[in-house]
């Protein structure tokens, strides 16, 4: 067994504090734990959903945590597989996909072909669609999905080396004797390689010495240039899928996620104060960054609606608009709530039944056809089907669209 990473500390950034609410990094020492490794995981999903917030995204940050990475499921490898630089033939199993998943996975042998590879990372992406539903989502079978695509990139480096490598192999006996011994024992970039065959006749006592000796410290750097360059290009492919999912995505901790939302809201108006400072530019640029920024406000007070624990049909009166403004503030609904008027209205069932997905399940709610048109010019969706923009009239034979088209935004705000 290669001993080369054996009691090494792998040593993650410093983060700042909201990353460190999603998962508080540690030096890692020795073999990985499969806890840690599922905790950079998460920390890199967050920080790639901060690229779509004004100065919240690091891309240095985001360099040096895939770094870490890296360097974590390079010591895997080397631990579940040692020494395989010098084998071939090693099988890479997949981990067992759910059945949401289409995508089948097989066994991959040795060196993966092109089409192996892609799998894996439609495989990937399909499986991170679920992320923000926890019943639908594994951080375990995630981490083993990564740790898989790794290895068999791995796998496929070490075969373009050992081709590259043209060095004459000289046949000797594996158990030299006398001064032999003492010299190699002196040389310790010098590998010996001795079959896997023990107990099985005169193959027993044959190994191979490398004529040209090549150095495990240079055979680990070329090792890990190569490998760092796929593992980055990974994390490219994950980031389109990634960026799509909730901003807090741990549940379990609502009192630490509110405390970040809140701290990211004061940068966020901190932000709003300096381009407002900023008088010299066009009012019309300004205007579209204060918009952009507004954007990103209400997808926060939705995030902590949506965090919070046991929703239901209710949390939808807690949403505002773009203005600010909630249901009951405006009397879009009269003097009701969004609750009571699905409840009045919930005998007609049928055609007025929305379905609406909050918290990963799904819950029934019911609008007349009148207060569709209200409903979707107050969310500032679904323009194409107003007849009267003003009077917030549907086109004819529009209700159906319009009903999908507001279940589909308040499962995107509550699910």
């Amino acid at each position: 067994m290669c001993n080369i990473l054996a009691g090494r500390v792998y040593s993650p950034p410093e983060l700042p504090v909201y990353l460190e609410t999603v998962s508080n990094l540690k030096p890692i020492v020795g073999t990985p734990k499969d806890e840690e490794v599922i905790g950079i995981h998460a920390v890199i999903r967050v920080a790639n959903q901060a690229v779509n917030i004004p100065g919240m995204y690091d891309p240095v940050l985001l360099a040096r945590l895939s770094e870490h990475l890296f360097e974590v499921q390079t010591a895997r490898y080397w631990i579940r597989y040692p020494c395989s630089v010098f084998r071939e033939g090693i099988a890479f199993t997949p981990p067992a996909l759910p059945a949401h998943v289409s995508v089948n996975l097989e066994t991959v042998t040795g060196a993966p072909s092109n089409e192996e590879i892609i799998k894996v990372q439609e495989a990937i992406r399909s499986y991170q669609q679920f992320s923000n539903v926890p019943s639908l989502f594994d951080p375990n079978i995630n981490m083993d999905l990564s740790q898989h695509l790794f290895d068999i990139q791995m796998s496929r480096y070490m075969q373009r080396m050992s081709q590259s490598q043209s060095s004459p192999i000289v046949h000797g006996i594996a158990r030299p004797s006398g001064p032999e011994v003492a010299e190699r024992g002196n040389a310790p970039d010098e590998i010996a390689v001795v079959t896997n065959n023990a107990g099985t006749g005169a193959e027993a006592d044959v190994g191979y010495d490398v004529s040209q000796p090549i150095g495990i410290h240079e055979v680990m750097e070329r090792n890990n240039r190569l490998v760092e360059h796929a593992n980055i290009l990974m994390e490219r492919s994950n980031q389109l899928v990634e960026r799509s999912n909730q901003l807090i995505e741990e549940p379990h901790r609502p009192s630490e996620q509110s405390n970040t939302i809140t701290e990211i809201l004061n940068k966020l108006l901190e932000h709003s104060n300096e381009i407002s400072k900023q008088f010299n530019k066009p009012i019309e640029q300004l205007g579209e960054a204060l918009g952009r920024i507004n954007k990103v406000l209400v997808g926060i007070q939705h995030a902590i609606v949506r965090n919070r624990k046991g929703n239901t049909i209710y949390a939808v009166d807690c949403l505002i608009n773009e203005k600010g403004e909630t249901l009951a503030e405006t009397e879009i609904l009269g003097t009701r709530s969004f609750q009571s008027v699905s409840e009045i209205y919930r005998s007609q069932g049928g055609k007025l039944r929305s379905p609406i997905i909050i918290d990963g399940s799904a819950f029934d709610a019911y609008i007349p056809d009148g207060w569709l048109g209200r409903l979707l010019s107050f969310y500032g969706i679904g323009e194409n089907l107003w007849e009267n923009k003003s009077a917030r009239l549907l086109k004819g034979g529009r209700e159906g669209t319009a009903r999908i088209e507001l279940s589909n935004y308040l499962s995107s705000c509550l699910g």
